[in-house]
């Protein structure tokens, strides 16, 4: 042995030195890192999220139905679901859609043209105008599919059956309305004019509330001011009562001594117009022509004279009005008296009467404007719940419908929340191709690389850096390998783990001990050990979990599934990729360290065998 061999790293340089010179050794080794990526990562890319381009797979549909006529309200309607539905299925591009005959169809179906046929029956729209009959009929579409064009894309087109039912039902929705309904949308129009004229009578009600509040504050001012002409009428009413009540008497005694005054008042006329005369005759006798006459006391006499002429002038004048009033204007007088007092009473009691009445119509403006406000706001509850009711008839416009095919078409939702979620479909099956893509390397790295140095075995070396020199290219190589496979698939395709870092440290511990077991194998068994290296890889694929739930799968994969380290494996990816608890982490950390030094252990034992020679240990039992 060369003395430069004192280490496994020295052997590990030393077999990775081999492939030196030529370029296709070197190119050898190029393959064997990129094995993982062109297995795993193609895998996944052509994968990475097929059901997001349903739209590109085409499906026929074939529409038969004849249609059918229905009597609403006395009239004959007629109506199409097929037509309905295909209205539908045009605003709602589930699939390439592509609409045919039933011939077409069928020779499509046949030949891998079409992954599925939709076909609406004859008696679609028959049997849906019988749901509002007394014997109502279960109309059909006919789903037609051909597992010769391919079973997934079967599986594929079934995953979305629950969508394309809702389409279909909300045209079923939409036809059965028309049948038992009419027309829907006239339904609608109607319902929003009569919420467009309940509102103008709310704005008009309105108007009215707002005049009979004013009129309610007019009628508090009449009411007022008419109180107080009734308080004004009582009082004058009661000194009239005052005034007739003195004067009446007064008045009724004139009229029954009116002749005795009349009488008198004529001599007081007669005796006044002779004193007036006397006055006159005395003047002239002494003062008149008397050269002896006293001056002064003449004058006194003339302005007595004068005096006299004036007060016989009154007298005459009240007699001559004394004469000419008779007893019976007296009466008449005091019968005005009586009619003055009545009428007064009378006003007072008018003027109390208006008062109150003026009080009663205040009142009954105020019941008014709380009546017409209580109306206003049942006119505007009325106005906003039919605009309600005309907003949630569902229109019979197909674009509408289509849009609102899931409630329609499925009244109940049921509310999911995914704790983890993987998203596209090849994000969720990433943690079980990138295992399998690593232990595909470890098979495919030692059909290259060789497992164990022979100089160094006849050499003083122990065992266990030998083992560990001839893993550790494989090893090297492996984690150059897994961080290609993650770069590609993380800038190629978006992986996005929520944790890179533990994705990564964990792809590595995955590689170094899937190698040290494909190491060991090989070193045990030789080419058969790449024989038994991929039944493992079967049988890990079966039991590992990452296609169904091992609950699913037969009991000999059940009980595999806990003894293999890929169930580990993809376990833990899927926590560093989707989330989860992180025990399932170091649960497979746990795992994939006692493979790792069990496998190193094992094949130092092997080492150890090796270096005892035997005749057969020149010569292989099997070579490829």
């Amino acid at each position: 042995m060369s003395p430069s061999i004192t280490s496994p790293f020295t052997l590990a340089a030393a077999e990775l030195r081999r492939f030196r010179g030529h370029p296709i050794r070197t190119l050898a080794l190029v393959a064997i890192v990129l094995i993982p990526l062109v297995y795993g990562g193609l895998y996944l890319w052509f994968a990475w999220n097929p059901y997001g381009k349903l739209d590109q797979m085409p499906v026929a549909v074939v529409n038969e139905d004849t249609g059918a006529t229905v009597d609403v309200d006395g009239a004959s309607q007629d109506i199409n679901g097929g037509d309905q539905l295909v209205e539908q299925l045009k605003e709602d591009r589930i699939f390439d859609w592509r609409f045919t005959s039933a011939s077409t169809a069928a020779q499509g179906l046949e030949d891998g043209d079409y992954y599925m046929v939709i076909t609406v029956p004859e008696d679609f729209s028959t049997k849906l105008a019988s749901l509002s009959g007394a014997d109502p009929e279960q109309a059909t579409v006919e789903f037609d599919l051909n597992d010769a064009n391919g079973y997934v894309a079967g599986i594929m087109a079934s995953t979305v059956e629950a969508e394309l039912r809702n389409q279909i039902n909300t045209a079923v929705y939409v036809t059965f309305a028309t049948t038992i309904f009419g027309d829907l949308t006239e339904l609608n129009q109607g319902l929003t004019e009569a919420a467009d004229g309940a509102g103008d009578l709310a704005d008009g009600i309105g108007t009215a509330q707002s005049g009979a509040a004013d009129l309610q504050s007019g009628l508090g001012e009449l009411t007022t001011g008419a109180q107080q002409v009734a308080d004004g009428a009582s009082q004058v009413s009661d000194g009239v009562d005052q005034a007739v009540g003195t004067a009446q008497p007064v008045v009724q005694a004139l009229a029954e001594n009116w002749s005795q005054i009349q009488t008198g008042a004529s001599s007081a006329a007669d005796l006044a117009n002779r004193a007036d005369a006397d006055l006159d005759t005395v003047y002239a006798t002494l003062c008149t022509g008397n050269p002896d006459a006293d001056a002064d006391a003449c004058a006194a006499l003339q302005g007595f004279i004068t005096d006299a002429d004036d007060v016989n002038g009154d007298i005459q004048n009240a007699n001559d009005q004394i004469q000419s009033t008779s007893t019976d204007t007296l009466d008449q007088a005091s019968e005005d008296l009586t009619t003055l007092q009545t009428g007064a009473s009378d006003v007072a009691d008018g003027a109390s009467q208006v008062a109150t009445a003026a009080a009663t119509a205040e009142d009954g403006a105020g019941d008014l404007a709380g009546g017409l406000t209580t109306l206003q706001d049942g006119a505007s509850t009325l106005a906003s719940k039919l605009s309600t009711a005309a907003e949630s008839v569902p229109s019979t416009n197909p674009a509408e419908d289509a849009g609102n095919a899931e409630a329609y078409g499925s009244p109940v939702a049921i509310s999911e929340d995914n704790s983890n979620p993987a998203g596209t479909y090849g994000r969720g099956l990433a943690p079980f191709f990138i295992a399998i893509a690593l232990w595909v390397f470890g098979l495919m790295a030692y059909l290259v690389l060789s497992t164990v140095n022979g100089r160094a075995l006849a050499g003083p070396l122990r065992s266990v850096p030998i083992a560990i020199g001839g893993w550790l290219p494989g090893a090297f190589l492996g984690v150059l390998s897994a961080l290609v496979l993650y770069l590609a698939v993380e800038l190629g395709l978006g992986l996005d783990p929520k944790d890179a870092l533990d994705t990564v440290g964990l792809s590595i511990l995955v590689i170094l001990t899937f190698t040290a077991m494909a190491h060991l194998f090989k070193l045990a068994f030789g080419t058969a050990g790449s024989l038994l290296l991929v039944v493992l890889l079967m049988l890990q694929l079966t039991s590992a979990g990452g296609l169904y739930p091992v609950e699913t799968t037969p009991r000999f994969f059940q009980a595999l599934h806990p003894l293999l380290p890929m169930s580990y494996v993809v376990d833990a990816l899927r926590v560093t990729i989707s989330g989860g608890e992180g025990a399932h982490i170091t649960r497979a950390v746990v795992i994939l360290v006692v493979y790792l030094v069990g496998a190193l252990a094992v094949s130092s034992l092997v080492v150890a065998m090796r270096r005892r020679w035997k005749p057969d240990s020149l010569n292989e039992p099997l070579q490829v």
